[in-house]
């Protein structure tokens, strides 16, 4: 069986994925950069709390106890009443998408809060699975079928990630409809493995173990580089969530409000574009 990766941040899982119609990389998350000199409203979805400690707060990550627990932004003007929710303990929560002004301590609303029914989700890695390499003559398919298996899947993934040019390894499944499982056969994926330097040799090292459609590309910067980036960052108290997108090579920072202002830091601090901050707050006018 394949190891199914389940999120970017994850460095020795294979990360599959259906290839969308796009070139590769060119998939970005929406990262609701808010403009020098902002003063209009934001939209956010987001778990509302309120306990015995503290009033009606907004949460970004929740612990999934019961009651959940969690803290953020105190919210000004909001009421519970008339608005489903749960409650337990002393404690009251619910999934909302609500839209307000924030003066950096405070999220006031300026109309009141929806029930979050799905429609709208906070912004986020959006990876593109698809090969950067051309489509060799006659298409995507193995060259010994017999070494495309899942154990010989599994030997690259360990061989690869002791490798120091080692940048990151995904799976593109090119999927049809005549193709119900894609997953349970190896013979019909491409195997995606980058390396800053050396590509020839690794394709090599990777061919002796590995018998299906392989894709072997560059890379500017090596796995252990952005996790060393991540690590740095995630430190930081206002960090929400932290992952590595190994396909377009960056770093994705996770944070209530992410302003042009913090992005250009950190693209004076680590070069443009490599680590890419994502904010929960939406801002719409």
């Amino acid at each position: 069986m394949l190891l199914l990766a389940t999120t970017a941040a994850c460095a020795t899982g294979i990360r599959t994925g259906q290839a969308p119609e796009a070139s590769p990389g060119s998939a970005q998350p929406k990262g609701n950069l808010v403009r020098d000199g902002y003063a209009g409203r934001f939209r956010v979805a987001a778990t509302v709390l309120q306990n015995k400690e503290h009033g009606p707060q907004i949460c970004l990550s929740v612990a999934l106890s019961l009651p959940p627990q969690c803290g953020g932004p105190d919210v000004a003007g909001w009421s519970w009443d008339g608005l489903k929710h749960e409650s337990a303990v002393s404690t009251t929560w619910g999934e909302y998408l609500i839209t307000g002004t924030f003066d950096g301590h405070t999220f006031t609303l300026t109309e009141p809060p929806k029930v979050n029914d799905g429609q709208y989700s906070s912004p986020g890695p959006s990876p593109d699975f698809t090969s950067p390499c051309p489509a060799p003559a006659g298409g995507w398919r193995p060259v010994d079928p017999a070494r495309a298996t899942d154990d010989a899947l599994q030997a690259v993934n360990a061989r690869v990630n002791n490798d120091p040019d080692f940048a990151g390894l995904w799976i593109d499944q090119k999927v049809t409809s005549t193709v119900q499982t894609p997953r349970n056969d190896p013979t019909k994926l491409v195997l995606n493995v980058r390396f800053t330097k050396d590509l020839a040799r690794h394709e090599a090292d990777i061919r002796t173990i590995w018998g299906g459609a392989l894709c072997v590309s560059k890379a500017l910067h090596t796995l252990a580089e952005l996790t060393s980036i991540q690590s740095a960052l995630s430190d930081g108290s206002e960090t929400s969530y932290s992952s590595i997108d190994i396909i377009s090579g960056t770093v994705h920072i996770g944070v209530f409000l992410a302003t042009q202002a913090r992005q250009r830091e950190l693209d004076s601090q680590y070069g443009p574009g490599l680590v890419i901050l994502v904010g929960a707050l939406e801002p719409i006018d």
